[in-house]
């Protein structure tokens, strides 16, 4: 004899919870009582006298259930009212709680249905934890619960009503629950469970709590609307590649032979933070071509000629299923002085991961707040307060002089001088006009030597230069340390030095009053593109609506402010320079500092121009052979770059489009995968806690406007005026923005040095620069945005 297991019903949010009240062994559903809009009609006074002895004088919260809340194809979540804390002896009160509900559904599509619901429920309070559960990533379909939680107030409502402490999100690959060591989450996965059992449905959206003790209490079950959108594959190619990555991690983890660290740990914002340059999940041409140019061998010989140690042959960014990381013990590996010696240079790197591992907020700037990289003015009492007792006095005493060494090798220019980076820098801008002019007919001959050049004249100079930029930075933050100055003086100082961003607006000024031609633009700022290494990112000379634009609303450039310390202040400096035994200047160190700032943001720019001009020439040489910008940008630098050394395939458009296919095939996976930002073992592969950054707030300011979300491929917005820009990765290529008399900005990704965090100082201008993808996907799913700065906050609006 066969038996049926009867098939589970959905209803409304109170029916479905009636339905699955009996049938749940692993949670509780808190008592419920429910009627419709048309019996409330006609029966008031019955229903009143029902709910207080269904619940007999405690507290219950009045919600909504409406026919159109949880269908299987709109999920209205938040739309109508809900009021907690009712107590079912004041008449009047639970009354005038349910009209409002009742009346909460003029704000959709449930107006005028009778058979809409109010849902009664008993209140459930002092909980450990409450939150929403989806049982898939909503957007792709992915296997894993997005657990978006509350530890913090003993409230149920924060996550639902979206507020302040609603930002801890935990995403769990559905096949290593195992992996869980919180007694309260195993609980609550087990109620999930048991649920998508009973409902034979792996795509439930659940809300919760879970009691001091334990107890998973259920609120609601739904399924999620958006699965229609799912690509039904997924879940097998994600279990591969996170079976791989995996492996990966465990190997690339361990201790590795002539690397300082007895351990890694991997990060997207370490270092050359690859999520703000190239985002989280960048395509094959743009995550290789930042590999060729930068990560594979560029950053670690430019720290070699500064002095630093080279950890040599060794790659500083890996590819998790087509993500980029930072291996942080590479990075701080060459953040050491290449005379230390290994016993403490060891010690050091172990001390570095394992202050990046207790503080993770702390990894878009661990060349501030983690790694030692210059003998600043407040270095011992910085080795004290964050690696008290790791060295000896001797060794304290022996790293302390080789980073005087190191530091005053650079400080003087006798090696890496910014003033001998600079005329490589030059030699590149001389080199491209060349070379583009005598450009060869095969265009991937100029590409490959375009690139060539940009490596030897570009990004390793940029690289040296931007080590001296975090040098002259970490200087005047030991200044603010000692208190010689304080952040606004350092702020003014920053305002005081005229960058490329700075003759960008100026020459917007000039262009708008005619005194340079749109071509005389173009030839300086037209190779800009907002996503440096993207070749769907347009140019700026290919952007109509651009120039469109800034005519319609130039801003006027600042004037530098000429800034000065007081004879105190440079008296002091002066001592300081002469207690650490730097034979220079004040002047000297002041002139150091803003030749340094500049030089990284001009050595940017014009190594950009290879890589744009480079980009031009692959998508020229693509539509010769018949391949789109959008089929090339899912090839790797090297699968292009080879097709002048090997003739395979019936033909090398067919050859390229199978391997552009296997990349696209490929990318979906790796916008699928949901990885932490920092990684330091292999579970953090399926027991994801998304990281709630601390954003690095420029400016003392408070500004408070509506914003405007702007993509790398999207055309410039009309109505920027007083606006607040979104922007994922701060790149330069975004620099134009500046001249919009924008009121603020706030990015996804970047750093304290990086080049938004830079341009925004210069400008005066309010920003957050790294706020994280939670804080940064709660703006968006508001109106406004108040910025302030001096209290470190970010507040989404609704007006």
């Amino acid at each position: 004899m066969i038996c049926y297991k009867p098939k589970f019903l959905f209803g409304t949010k109170a029916e479905t919870l009636e339905r699955l009240k009996s049938l749940l062994m692993c949670s509780q559903i808190p008592a419920i009582y429910f009627f419709s809009v048309k019996d409330w009609e006609t029966e008031q006074d019955i229903i009143m006298q029902k709910i207080r002895s269904h619940f007999n004088n405690i507290n219950v919260i009045v919600r909504s259930s409406a026919f159109n809340e949880d269908s299987n194809i709109t999920a209205m979540a938040g739309v109508h009212n809900s009021f907690p804390n009712i107590n079912t002896d004041d008449y009047e009160l639970l009354r005038n709680s349910i009209e409002k509900v009742i009346l909460s559904y003029n704000k959709s599509y449930s107006s005028g249905n009778s058979l809409n619901q109010v849902l009664i429920q008993h209140m459930i309070n002092n909980v450990s934890m409450s939150g929403v559960v989806f049982t898939q990533d909503m957007n792709t379909g992915a296997p894993y619960y997005v657990i978006n939680y509350d530890d913090q107030t003993g409230r149920t409502d924060t996550v639902t009503a979206g507020g302040r402490h609603s930002n801890r999100t935990l995403l769990i690959y559905r096949e290593n629950k195992e992996a869980l060591r919180s007694e309260r989450f195993k609980s609550l996965l087990d109620a999930v469970q048991e649920i998508e059992e009973i409902a034979d449905s792996n795509a439930l959206d659940i809300e919760f709590a879970v009691g001091m003790d334990n107890i998973v209490y259920i609120f609601q079950v739904r399924k999620i609307t958006t699965q229609p959108n799912w690509n039904r594959g997924i879940s097998l190619m994600v279990k591969d590649a996170i079976l791989r990555v995996k492996s990966f991690i465990n190997e690339r983890l361990r201790h590795i032979e002539g690397i300082y660290g007895s351990r890694s740990i991997l990060g997207q914002m370490p270092d050359w933070n690859p999520a703000e340059m190239i985002g989280m999940a960048p395509r094959p041409l743009s995550l290789s071509l930042y590999q060729f140019l930068i990560t594979n061998r560029s950053w670690r010989v430019a720290r070699s000629q500064m002095g630093y140690a080279e950890p040599k042959g060794a790659p500083l960014m890996v590819s998790l299923a087509g993500q980029p990381y930072i291996d942080a013990r590479l990075s701080f590996h060459s953040f050491l002085p290449a005379d230390v010696p290994s016993h403490i240079a060891h010690k050091l790197v172990d001390a570095y991961l394992k202050r990046l591992s207790e503080h993770r907020e702390l990894h878009d700037r661990v060349e501030f707040d983690i790694a030692i990289t210059a003998l600043t003015f407040d270095f011992k009492d910085t080795l004290h307060e964050r690696f008290k007792d790791v060295l000896t006095k001797d060794e304290e005493d022996t790293f302390r002089q080789t980073l005087f060494h190191l530091t005053n090798n650079l400080l003087t220019g006798h090696k890496a001088s910014i003033d001998s980076e600079l005329g490589k820098i030059e030699r590149l801008e001389q080199e491209r006009a060349c070379l583009l002019k005598n450009s060869n007919s095969y265009e991937l001959i100029t590409v490959s030597a375009l690139l060539e050049d940009c490596i030897m004249l570009g990004t390793i100079p940029f690289s040296i230069l931007a080590r001296h930029a975090f040098i002259a930075k970490s200087f005047l933050r030991s200044l603010i340390h000692l208190g010689v100055i304080n952040e606004t003086e350092a702020l003014s100082f920053q305002r005081s030095v005229k960058t490329i961003a700075g003759d960008l607006v100026a020459d917007i000024e000039r262009l708008s009053s005619d005194e340079i031609t749109q071509n005389e633009f173009m030839d300086m700022y037209g190779h800009l593109r907002p996503g440096t290494y993207d070749i769907l990112s347009l140019r700026y000379d290919q952007r109509e609506d651009l120039i469109k634009g800034l005519m319609q609303n130039p801003l006027k450039s600042h004037q530098i402010e000429n800034f000065s310390f007081t004879k105190r202040q440079l008296q002091n400096i002066q001592a300081l320079l002469k207690e650490d035994g730097y034979d220079i200047t004040p002047d000297d160190l002041f002139l150091y500092m803003r030749k340094a700032i500049m030089a990284r943001e001009y050595a940017k720019f014009v190594f950009s121009k290879n890589v744009s001009d480079a980009l031009e020439l692959i998508a020229v040489w693509g539509e010769k052979i018949g391949l789109s910008r959008e089929e090339l940008s899912y090839l790797s630098i090297d699968d292009i770059l080879q097709s002048t050394l090997s003739a395979q395939g019936r033909t090398i458009e067919q050859h390229l489009r199978d391997k552009s296919i296997m990349g696209r095939e490929n990318h979906m996976i790796t916008l699928s995968l949901r990885f932490p930002h920092l990684i330091d073992k292999p579970e953090d592969a399926s027991i994801i806690p998304l990281l709630i950054s601390q954003p690095n707030f420029i400016t003392q300011k408070t500004v408070r406007a509506p914003y405007i979300y702007i993509d790398g491929h999207d055309n410039r917005p009309l109505d920027m005026l007083g606006r607040i820009i979104l922007i994922e990765g701060a790149d330069p290529g975004f620099d134009w923005i500046f001249s919009c008399s924008i009121a603020g900005l706030v990015t996804k990704y970047g750093g304290a040095n990086s080049h938004m965090a830079i341009r925004c100082a210069e400008f005066g201008l309010p920003a957050a620069i790294g706020c994280g993808e939670q804080i940064f996907d709660r703006i968006l799913r508001s109106r406004s945005v108040e910025l302030n700065c001096s209290e470190g906050r970010i507040v989404p609006l609704e007006w």
